[in-house]
Protein backbone atom coordinates (compact mmCIF):
# COMPACT_ATOMS: atom_id res chain seq x y z
CA UNK A 1 0.00 0.00 0.00
CA UNK A 2 1.08 3.67 -0.78
CA UNK A 3 1.75 5.72 2.67
CA UNK A 4 0.72 8.74 3.18
CA UNK A 5 1.40 11.54 5.15
CA UNK A 6 -0.78 14.57 6.40
CA UNK A 7 0.97 17.74 7.04
CA UNK A 8 -1.32 20.13 8.72
CA UNK A 9 -0.63 23.46 10.50
CA UNK A 10 -1.18 27.18 11.50
CA UNK A 11 -1.47 29.64 8.24
CA UNK A 12 2.15 30.86 7.82
CA UNK A 13 3.96 28.27 10.06
CA UNK A 14 6.01 26.39 7.50
CA UNK A 15 3.94 23.30 5.69
CA UNK A 16 4.82 24.54 1.81
CA UNK A 17 8.34 25.57 2.66
CA UNK A 18 8.38 21.73 4.60
CA UNK A 19 6.56 20.16 1.55
CA UNK A 20 8.88 21.66 -0.69
CA UNK A 21 12.05 20.01 1.07
CA UNK A 22 10.33 17.11 1.09
CA UNK A 23 10.36 17.20 -2.92
CA UNK A 24 14.01 18.61 -3.50
CA UNK A 25 15.52 16.43 -0.72
CA UNK A 26 17.15 13.20 -2.01
CA UNK A 27 15.37 10.04 -0.45
CA UNK A 28 14.57 8.38 -3.85
CA UNK A 29 10.61 8.11 -3.19
CA UNK A 30 8.19 9.50 -6.00
CA UNK A 31 5.72 11.30 -4.03
CA UNK A 32 2.60 12.50 -4.90
CA UNK A 33 1.37 16.23 -3.02
CA UNK A 34 -2.38 17.15 -2.62
CA UNK A 35 -2.18 20.93 -1.42
CA UNK A 36 -5.80 22.19 -0.43
CA UNK A 37 -6.60 26.60 -0.45
CA UNK A 38 -8.70 28.70 1.11
CA UNK A 39 -8.97 31.31 -0.97
CA UNK A 40 -10.45 32.05 -4.96
CA UNK A 41 -7.13 32.28 -6.13
CA UNK A 42 -4.53 29.22 -5.92
CA UNK A 43 -1.09 30.90 -4.99
CA UNK A 44 0.60 27.33 -3.46
CA UNK A 45 0.32 25.93 -6.90
CA UNK A 46 2.83 28.27 -8.22
CA UNK A 47 4.52 28.63 -5.14
CA UNK A 48 5.64 24.81 -4.73
CA UNK A 49 8.30 24.76 -6.48
CA UNK A 50 8.42 22.59 -10.05
CA UNK A 51 9.14 19.02 -9.88
CA UNK A 52 8.91 15.44 -11.81
CA UNK A 53 6.42 14.47 -9.30
CA UNK A 54 2.47 14.52 -10.19
CA UNK A 55 0.90 17.67 -8.06
CA UNK A 56 -2.73 18.20 -7.55
CA UNK A 57 -4.38 21.21 -6.30
CA UNK A 58 -7.75 20.87 -4.86
CA UNK A 59 -10.30 23.92 -4.85
CA UNK A 60 -11.38 26.59 -2.50
CA UNK A 61 -12.43 25.82 1.33
CA UNK A 62 -11.15 23.81 3.70
CA UNK A 63 -10.84 19.61 3.64
CA UNK A 64 -13.72 18.69 6.27
CA UNK A 65 -16.09 21.55 5.16
CA UNK A 66 -16.00 21.41 1.24
CA UNK A 67 -13.62 19.25 -0.41
CA UNK A 68 -13.30 16.02 0.96
CA UNK A 69 -15.16 14.31 -1.68
CA UNK A 70 -12.66 16.15 -4.08
CA UNK A 71 -9.86 14.99 -1.57
CA UNK A 72 -10.94 10.97 -1.98
CA UNK A 73 -11.07 11.50 -6.09
CA UNK A 74 -7.54 13.37 -6.26
CA UNK A 75 -5.80 10.49 -4.07
CA UNK A 76 -7.79 7.91 -6.21
CA UNK A 77 -6.51 9.82 -9.11
CA UNK A 78 -2.82 9.25 -8.06
CA UNK A 79 -2.76 6.19 -6.84
CA UNK A 80 -4.15 5.04 -10.36
CA UNK A 81 -1.21 6.89 -12.18
CA UNK A 82 0.88 4.10 -11.17
CA UNK A 83 3.78 6.82 -11.02
CA UNK A 84 3.75 7.57 -6.76
CA UNK A 85 5.22 5.67 -4.13
CA UNK A 86 3.98 8.01 -1.74
CA UNK A 87 1.20 10.25 -1.02
CA UNK A 88 1.95 13.77 0.25
CA UNK A 89 -1.35 15.71 1.68
CA UNK A 90 -0.96 19.83 2.32
CA UNK A 91 -3.99 20.97 4.32
CA UNK A 92 -5.79 24.57 4.49
CA UNK A 93 -4.15 26.22 7.90
CA UNK A 94 -8.24 26.93 8.57
CA UNK A 95 -8.67 23.23 8.68
CA UNK A 96 -8.92 20.81 11.05
CA UNK A 97 -6.36 17.31 10.06
CA UNK A 98 -8.88 15.02 11.76
CA UNK A 99 -11.31 14.47 8.46
CA UNK A 100 -8.14 14.62 5.56
CA UNK A 101 -7.17 11.19 8.14
CA UNK A 102 -10.88 9.62 7.83
CA UNK A 103 -10.93 10.40 4.34
CA UNK A 104 -8.99 7.25 4.09
CA UNK A 105 -11.39 5.08 5.20
CA UNK A 106 -13.30 5.53 2.33
CA UNK A 107 -14.04 2.15 0.45
CA UNK A 108 -12.27 4.29 -2.64
CA UNK A 109 -9.04 4.10 -0.80
CA UNK A 110 -9.30 1.32 1.48
CA UNK A 111 -6.49 -0.82 0.85
CA UNK A 112 -4.37 1.00 -1.46
CA UNK A 113 -3.09 3.60 0.82
CA UNK A 114 -2.23 3.55 4.58
CA UNK A 115 -1.90 6.75 6.92
CA UNK A 116 2.13 6.88 7.87
CA UNK A 117 1.75 10.02 10.56
CA UNK A 118 0.24 13.07 10.53
CA UNK A 119 2.85 15.76 11.04
CA UNK A 120 2.02 19.14 12.47
CA UNK A 121 4.22 22.11 11.70
CA UNK A 122 3.99 24.75 14.20
CA UNK A 123 5.53 28.40 14.04
CA UNK A 124 7.78 29.14 17.16
CA UNK A 125 8.07 32.80 16.87
CA UNK A 126 4.21 33.03 15.94
CA UNK A 127 2.65 30.50 18.26
CA UNK A 128 0.96 32.31 20.96
CA UNK A 129 -0.94 34.66 18.14
CA UNK A 130 -1.63 31.50 16.18
CA UNK A 131 -3.26 29.93 19.22
CA UNK A 132 -5.53 32.95 19.68
CA UNK A 133 -6.98 32.84 16.61
CA UNK A 134 -9.45 29.75 17.91
CA UNK A 135 -9.19 26.31 18.76
CA UNK A 136 -8.03 24.63 15.31
CA UNK A 137 -4.61 25.14 16.00
CA UNK A 138 -4.78 23.20 19.54
CA UNK A 139 -6.74 20.52 17.55
CA UNK A 140 -4.05 20.17 14.73
CA UNK A 141 -1.30 19.89 17.45
CA UNK A 142 -3.59 16.99 19.22
CA UNK A 143 -3.90 14.76 15.86
CA UNK A 144 -0.01 15.00 15.44
CA UNK A 145 2.38 11.96 15.29
CA UNK A 146 5.08 14.13 14.93
CA UNK A 147 5.35 18.12 15.87
CA UNK A 148 7.55 19.78 13.36
CA UNK A 149 8.91 23.37 15.54
CA UNK A 150 9.48 25.54 12.48
CA UNK A 151 11.56 28.79 12.51
CA UNK A 152 13.74 27.80 15.30
CA UNK A 153 16.39 29.50 14.50
CA UNK A 154 14.29 32.96 15.19
CA UNK A 155 14.11 32.56 18.32
CA UNK A 156 16.06 32.32 21.48
CA UNK A 157 16.87 28.79 23.25
CA UNK A 158 14.61 30.12 26.11
CA UNK A 159 11.75 30.42 24.03
CA UNK A 160 12.24 26.93 22.26
CA UNK A 161 12.58 25.19 25.65
CA UNK A 162 9.40 26.91 26.63
CA UNK A 163 7.41 26.45 23.21
CA UNK A 164 8.47 22.80 23.47
CA UNK A 165 7.77 22.19 26.98
CA UNK A 166 4.01 23.81 26.33
CA UNK A 167 3.50 21.74 23.36
CA UNK A 168 4.22 18.61 25.30
CA UNK A 169 1.66 19.12 27.79
CA UNK A 170 -0.76 19.68 24.81
CA UNK A 171 0.23 16.74 22.91
CA UNK A 172 2.02 14.17 25.26
CA UNK A 173 2.62 11.24 22.94
CA UNK A 174 4.20 13.54 20.09
CA UNK A 175 7.62 13.39 18.62
CA UNK A 176 9.38 16.72 18.66
CA UNK A 177 11.92 17.45 15.74
CA UNK A 178 13.47 21.40 15.06
CA UNK A 179 13.21 22.54 11.16
CA UNK A 180 15.24 25.70 9.83
CA UNK A 181 13.60 26.64 6.86
CA UNK A 182 11.80 23.26 5.89
CA UNK A 183 14.92 20.84 6.58
CA UNK A 184 14.55 18.04 8.76
CA UNK A 185 16.07 14.52 8.81
CA UNK A 186 13.49 12.97 6.02
CA UNK A 187 14.12 9.16 7.91
CA UNK A 188 12.24 10.42 11.41
CA UNK A 189 9.33 11.62 9.09
CA UNK A 190 8.45 9.76 5.94
CA UNK A 191 7.73 6.13 6.34
CA UNK A 192 7.60 6.35 10.26
CA UNK A 193 4.95 4.10 10.50
CA UNK A 194 3.79 6.30 13.71
CA UNK A 195 -0.33 6.10 12.99
CA UNK A 196 -2.24 4.07 15.23
CA UNK A 197 -5.97 4.30 16.08
CA UNK A 198 -7.20 6.83 18.37
CA UNK A 199 -9.94 8.05 20.76
CA UNK A 200 -10.11 11.26 18.25
CA UNK A 201 -10.68 8.66 15.15
CA UNK A 202 -14.36 9.14 14.91
CA UNK A 203 -16.61 9.70 12.70
CA UNK A 204 -18.13 12.83 13.75
CA UNK A 205 -16.44 15.91 14.57
CA UNK A 206 -17.31 19.53 15.74
CA UNK A 207 -15.98 22.73 13.61
CA UNK A 208 -13.80 24.84 15.09
CA UNK A 209 -13.57 27.16 12.85
CA UNK A 210 -13.86 30.80 13.18
CA UNK A 211 -15.82 32.74 11.24
CA UNK A 212 -14.92 35.66 11.30
CA UNK A 213 -11.81 34.80 9.64
CA UNK A 214 -11.74 34.92 5.68
CA UNK A 215 -9.83 35.04 2.44
CA UNK A 216 -9.16 37.70 0.03
CA UNK A 217 -7.97 36.45 -3.36
CA UNK A 218 -6.74 39.37 -5.55
CA UNK A 219 -5.70 39.47 -9.00
CA UNK A 220 -4.44 42.53 -11.02
CA UNK A 221 -1.94 43.21 -13.73
CA UNK A 222 1.69 44.32 -12.97
CA UNK A 223 2.50 46.77 -10.05
CA UNK A 224 4.80 49.58 -9.49
CA UNK A 225 7.34 48.60 -7.22
CA UNK A 226 7.29 51.72 -4.93
CA UNK A 227 3.99 51.53 -4.97
CA UNK A 228 3.53 48.30 -3.55
CA UNK A 229 6.21 48.31 -1.20
CA UNK A 230 3.74 51.11 0.46
CA UNK A 231 1.01 48.91 0.16
CA UNK A 232 2.19 45.85 1.90
CA UNK A 233 4.43 47.62 4.52
CA UNK A 234 0.81 49.03 5.52
CA UNK A 235 -1.24 45.88 5.71
CA UNK A 236 -3.11 45.94 9.13
CA UNK A 237 -1.98 43.43 11.66
CA UNK A 238 -5.52 42.02 11.21
CA UNK A 239 -4.13 40.43 8.29
CA UNK A 240 -2.63 37.17 9.53
CA UNK A 241 -1.28 35.70 6.49
CA UNK A 242 -0.61 36.51 2.99
CA UNK A 243 1.17 34.94 0.25
CA UNK A 244 1.26 35.68 -3.55
CA UNK A 245 3.11 36.19 -6.50
CA UNK A 246 3.80 39.86 -7.53
CA UNK A 247 4.27 40.79 -10.97
CA UNK A 248 6.93 43.93 -10.50
CA UNK A 249 6.64 46.03 -13.35
CA UNK A 250 8.83 46.66 -16.20
CA UNK A 251 12.07 48.99 -16.13
CA UNK A 252 10.85 50.78 -19.16
CA UNK A 253 7.90 50.37 -21.86
CA UNK A 254 8.60 47.57 -24.10
CA UNK A 255 11.60 46.26 -22.19
CA UNK A 256 9.41 43.52 -21.25
CA UNK A 257 11.63 42.47 -18.43
CA UNK A 258 9.04 42.06 -15.75
CA UNK A 259 10.00 40.77 -12.36
CA UNK A 260 8.10 37.68 -10.25
CA UNK A 261 8.09 38.49 -6.82
CA UNK A 262 7.33 36.05 -3.74
CA UNK A 263 5.02 38.28 -1.46
CA UNK A 264 4.83 36.41 2.19
CA UNK A 265 3.58 37.43 5.31
CA UNK A 266 2.92 35.79 8.49
CA UNK A 267 1.79 37.96 11.38
CA UNK A 268 4.11 41.15 11.65
CA UNK A 269 6.95 39.68 9.56
CA UNK A 270 6.94 40.06 6.29
CA UNK A 271 9.05 39.48 2.90
CA UNK A 272 9.61 39.53 -0.94
CA UNK A 273 12.20 37.35 -2.50
CA UNK A 274 12.69 36.91 -6.23
CA UNK A 275 11.27 34.12 -8.02
CA UNK A 276 11.73 32.14 -11.26
CA UNK A 277 11.73 34.75 -14.44
CA UNK A 278 8.87 35.11 -16.29
CA UNK A 279 8.87 32.75 -19.43
CA UNK A 280 8.01 33.66 -22.74
CA UNK A 281 4.16 34.18 -23.51
CA UNK A 282 3.15 33.54 -19.59
CA UNK A 283 0.64 35.69 -18.12
CA UNK A 284 2.26 38.44 -16.20
CA UNK A 285 -0.30 39.01 -13.25
CA UNK A 286 0.23 39.88 -9.52
CA UNK A 287 -1.73 37.00 -7.55
CA UNK A 288 -2.05 37.70 -3.57
CA UNK A 289 -4.67 35.67 -1.12
CA UNK A 290 -4.79 37.60 2.53
CA UNK A 291 -5.89 35.70 4.98
CA UNK A 292 -7.85 37.03 8.25
CA UNK A 293 -10.54 39.58 9.62
CA UNK A 294 -10.19 42.72 7.12
CA UNK A 295 -11.69 44.93 4.99
CA UNK A 296 -12.38 43.12 1.90
CA UNK A 297 -13.11 45.60 -0.63
CA UNK A 298 -10.11 47.84 0.86
CA UNK A 299 -7.68 45.71 0.26
CA UNK A 300 -8.76 44.95 -3.76
CA UNK A 301 -9.02 48.93 -3.74
CA UNK A 302 -5.36 49.18 -2.48
CA UNK A 303 -3.68 46.78 -4.33
CA UNK A 304 -5.14 48.17 -7.93
CA UNK A 305 -4.15 50.97 -7.57
CA UNK A 306 -0.10 50.17 -7.21
CA UNK A 307 -0.65 49.53 -10.98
Amino acid sequence: MIPVTIVTGALGAGKTTFVNYILTASHGLRIGVIVNEFGEVGIDGELLVTTKEQFIELPNGCICCTVRGDLIDAADSLLNSGRIDYLVIETSGLAEALPAALAFDAPKLEGRAELDAIVCVIDAENIDEHLKLGPTIKEQMQCADIVLVSKSDLVTQKRLSQVKANVKKWVPGAVMLDAVKGRVDLSLVLGVRAMHKREWRREEHGHAHDTEVMSVSVETGPVDPDKAQVFFESLPDSVVRAKGVVCMKESEKGAADELRVIYQKVGKRWDFEFGRPFEEGEDKRTKVVFIGKMDKAGLKKGLEKCQ
